[in-house]
């Protein structure tokens, strides 16, 4: 399966860890984190947390007079607004 590249944000323990996980075991970080992940999806939280965001889309849908189409220009455009800020706090130091 091919790899995609994202960004996460982890507390600096967290990554300190991850750190010293991937030293110990001779892999890289991304492979202890994808381990981890793995892990955590098969343990059943991960279903949980899917069935939690399905029932919240549902409501989601339930109360909006909004078709797909509309949803996808409204939710990407708010995904552009909440990154144009983050970059503005970003370049103010904030």
């Amino acid at each position: 399966m091919a790899k995609k590249k994202t960004t996460v944000y982890l507390d600096s323990d967290v990554l300190t860890a991850t750190k010293a996980a991937a030293l110990t075991s001779k892999r890289s970080e991304s492979a202890v984190i994808e381990d981890a992940l793995r892990s955590y999806l098969r343990s059943g939280h991960g279903d949980a947390a899917r069935d939690e965001l399905r029932e919240l889309l549902e409501r989601v849908a339930l109360a909006s007079d909004l078709d797909e189409d509309a949803a996808l220009v409204q939710a990407v455009d708010e995904v552009r607004a909440v990154r144009q800020e983050r970059r503005s706090r970003s370049a103010r130091g904030g």
